[in-house]
Parts: structure tokens; sequence; C-alpha cells
């Protein structure tokens, strides 16, 4: 038979030409990178003339090719038993092998609609049955093809689209929950943990902008449903099955904490709690700590072994861990307030003493240096019930209130209260300048009931504090501050000194009409 053109030389063996079409729909898959990009470059060979017939053998029923990439190469073609040759290193079907059936195919079908349809329809049906397969690679597969999908539906140029694409995309791929409920669990941790991978790269740059509040939101609620999923999957017997997962996920969390970017406070979160959950074998754990220990990698200058304290909890070596808390530097100090809470956690409360008592002379460089203004006053309640649980002495817990500055003034009144020293908490709140209201939150009431006479300095500063704004307002505050020193004038019989202190205000501020005024009303005089 003499074939004179392409065309013809297609359409004779289309049937042949089908099944090697066929059989490129079976080995490579739309959701994985190398096998889109292939396809995408045989494709760009086709459209591009760079595809050539060059030989045609009726008896051996093989076509000879030139594919113009980097350099030629000669691609043949077996038609009948769907065989090929090419001279490239790469893995077989090469992108020139499947360049060259392109070729042929386009010359009696629609190469486009081929490739479109292998994107949709082919992908669903192999999708149904990879949901399945139990294997982490197939679940790759599966989360790839939708959040491809999705980022592309989402252009993550804008964090509240990426934020929706991502709940969208949970949601999506949900539908493919295996319906054994034992291999549940296991899904939902494996697919919102290899989602946060993916994401992770996305989230990078909108947490250096103004959007970094937004970001931490986002974080939180999204860890905080990875560790529930975490716990339940911590609850249920492990599959015998189920090894190969879990061997990738601990693979997959060391690199989501050792090699990812940015935000490790919420990296080592994951890292840990994975860790708590999943591993429970003493051997396993002994190896990560030689790993930690050989490990001199920083970032930002804070050294990744930080979670080294952890280990030596969890592995009870407590030697090792009492040397590391007395080579702490300040800047780990919110790491070892976390390792003392875990200690109280599980019931070492002789451990957690030790620990806690060796993070005091850090909090004050701490709190000045490193803490951000948010961040600080949880850390300090933290730093509170931490330190009520192994009960300081009163020294020291005074020491502690005084390191925290400003931000301790009403753990600090909480303390004197408690002591029952109500002339120093009066004191302590003059010298911080507290607003009347903050004072009040701070115990001001237990203190007008117990001692009310201390509270006349305070009271007067107050009033002082309002007049000095000159405005009719605020000599009404004045005032609304003196009939409260006059209850207590009233209640200690020191009507004199009250009477007296009156007049005085009133000569002192006698141009001031309005005050006057406001005094008249007030009838402060006893």
């Amino acid at each position: 038979m003499n074939l004179t053109s392409s065309q013809k030389l297609a359409n004779h063996y289309k049937e042949n030409i089908e099944k090697s079409m066929q059989t490129f729909e079976k080995k490579f898959h739309p959701a994985i990178l190398e096998d889109e990009e292939l396809i995408r470059r045989a494709a760009f060979f086709v459209r591009n003339n760079a595809v050539l017939v060059t030989n045609f053998y009726p008896q051996d029923h093989r076509v000879d090719f030139i594919v113009r990439d980097v350099s030629s190469l000669e691609v043949s073609y077996n038609i009948f038993e769907d065989t090929f040759h090419c001279p490239c290193p790469m893995h077989k079907p090469c992108r020139h092998i499947v360049a060259a059936v392109f070729y042929l195919y386009q010359q009696n079908e629609s190469l486009s609609t081929w490739i479109s349809n292998w994107r949709s329809t082919t992908d669903q049906a192999q999708l149904k049955l990879l949901r399945d397969e139990r294997s982490p690679r197939s679940w790759d597969i599966l989360i790839e093809n939708f959040f491809r999908k999705f980022i592309s539906n989402y252009p993550p140029n804008s964090f509240y689209l990426l934020e929706f694409a991502v709940h969208d995309l949970q949601t999506q791929i949900r539908k493919s929950r295996p319906f054994e409920r034992e291999w549940q669990p296991i899904f939902d941790v494996y697919v919102n943990f290899v989602v946060l991978m993916k994401v992770w790269p996305y989230l990078e740059p909108f947490a250096e902008s103004n959007m970094r509040n937004r970001v931490l939101h986002f974080l939180n609620e999204y860890i905080e449903d990875l560790d529930d999923s975490l716990s339940q999957l911590a609850s249920k017997p492990r599959l015998f099955a189920a090894d190969a997962f879990y061997d990738e996920l601990m693979k997959r969390v060391r690199h989501f904490y050792f090699e990812m970017e940015t935000l490790m406070s919420y990296r080592k979160h994951v890292y840990l709690s994975f860790w708590d959950a999943l591993v429970t074998d003493k051997a396993t754990r002994e190896k990560e700590v030689a790993y930690l220990q050989a490990l001199d990698k920083t970032e930002d200058d804070i050294h990744l072994n930080m979670v080294l304290p952890y280990f030596y909890l969890t592995l009870s070596r407590m030697d090792d861990l009492i040397k590391a808390a007395e080579q702490m530097e300040s800047v780990q100090l919110l790491e070892w307030v976390e390792v003392c809470e875990k200690a109280l956690h599980s019931s070492n409360k002789e451990l957690a003493n030790q620990l806690a008592r060796k993070l005091l002379s850090h909090i004050p460089t701490y709190l000045n240096e490193y803490a951000q203004n948010p961040s600080r006053v949880m850390l300090i309640r933290r730093l509170e019930l931490l330190f009520d649980a192994i009960q300081l002495d009163t020294n020291e817990m005074e020491k502690l209130y005084q390191s925290f500055g400003l931000y301790g003034v009403q753990a600090y009144s909480n303390l004197l209260i408690k002591e029952r020293r109500y002339l120093d908490w009066m004191a302590l709140h003059h010298s911080a300048n507290s607003s009347l209201e903050y004072a009040e939150a701070c115990g001001l009431p237990i203190v007008k009931e117990e001692a009310p006479e201390v509270l006349l300095p305070l009271y007067h500063h107050y009033a002082m504090r309002f007049l000095l704004e000159k405005n009719r307002y605020s000599y009404k505050q004045a005032v609304r501050i003196w009939k409260k020193m006059k209850q207590i004038a009233k209640k200690t019989n020191d009507t004199d000194y009250w009477n007296q202190y009156v007049d005085t205000i009133r000569e002192k501020y006698r141009r001031l009409r309005a005050l006057q005024q406001e005094i008249e009303k007030g009838n402060l005089p006893l």
C-alpha cells in the first residue's frame, strides 16, 4: 500500500492510533505535575510544526519521525505493536514519543478536544479509582487534582480569595472521604496536613503584609481543626494497613518544621502535635533526639532544635532536661513555659517547680526585648497560672509581678489584696497612674470595703486629673469622685478633715466658675 500523505497514513491506522491514545490516558494523570507538563510539551511540539514524518515502512507498520526539541531526535513508532523507540534518556513514553502519536492523531481528530477530555472526564474516572486505593500516592494525586483546580479558579493574589479557596477545597475533598469509619480519621489528618503544606508558600507573603492578623486568625482556626483530627486519630486503634500513611506523615512533618519558612511557632506546634499524637514508641523518639542533638540549623537566630526539651520530658530524661534548662537563653522563654505546662499536665509537679524557677531571671529580658504587645499580656497571664500552680512564696511572687512592669499591675494587685496590703495596693496604682476604671477592675471595691481610708490619696489623684482637662464634664467627674471621698470621710469620722479639704479646693480653684457651680450642686461639705 502506498500512502502518500500523513493524513492518509493516520486514517489507515486510525484504530491503532486510538489504542495508543488510550494507553496515554491510562499512563498519564492530569493531577501529576510531571504528566501534565509532558502532555503540554508534546502538544506544543505538534502545534509549532516541530514534528515531521521522515519514513514509513508498510511491511513493518513502522513510522519514523524527527522531533525538534533542544536538538532533533529520531523517533520510531511501530503502530501494530504499539511500541516506540526514542534515544532520549527520559522515562518512556517520553514527550517526543507522545508528540509523534499526537501528530498522527490530529490528522483526523481534534487534539485540543482529547486533551480537554483527558483533563476532565478521564480525570474524574481515575479519581474514583484513587478514592478506593489506600496509598499515600493515590491520596496525594487526589489532593493535587483538587488543589490545582481551586488555585486556578481563585488566584491567590488576595488572601480572602485564598482563604475561600482553601475552605471550598476542603469541602470538595471531603466528598472523597472513605466510607469505612476506621479510615476516616487518617484521611482527615492526611488531607488537612498536605493541604496546609501546599498552601504555606502562598501564606508567607501575606504574613509579611498588613494582612498578617488575618493570616494568623486563619492559621489558628486551621491548626485547631488539625489538632482535633489528630486527637481523634490518636484515640483510635492503629491500622496495620495505615503504616505507610503514618511513616509518610512523620517524614513530611519533619520537612514542614525544618525546611519551610516563616511563622516558626506554628510549624513547631504542628511538629510537636504530630509527635505527641502519632509516635509512642521509645526507639523512634530516641532517634529523633539524636538527630536534634546534632542539628545546628537556625532560623532568625533561633536554633530549630529548641524542641529537644519536649523529647527529654516525654522520654523521662530528667537530668538532660534540667541541664538544658540551665543553659536556657532569654529568647527561649516561651518554649520553656510550654515545657513547664506539659510537665504540670503530666502531673510531674516537682519537675515543673524546678523548671519554672529557672525561668524567673529570664522573664524581664524576654518581656522587654522579645515579646510583642499583643502577645505580652497573654504570656503574662500564662505565667501567672503557671506560678500559681507551683506556689511561689510571697517574695518570689512579688519579684515576678514587678518584672511584669505595667502589664503585671492587675496580677500584683491581686497578690497585695490577698496579703491584705491595702496601702501598698494604693501606692501601686498611684505610681502606675492607672485609671479609675482599671483600679476598680483590680479590686478597688474590695479595698474600699476593707480599708477605705487608704483610698483618699488615690481618689484625690483621680479628681486632680479630671480638673486638668478644664471642661464641665470633667468637673462633674471630679465631683463624683469627691462624693466617694465624702462617704469615706463620713465613715471614718474625719468630718473636720474633709470640710477643710473642700474649702482648700474651692479656694485654690475659685476662678473656675463652672467647677464652683458643680461643687455647689454636689453638696460636698459634711
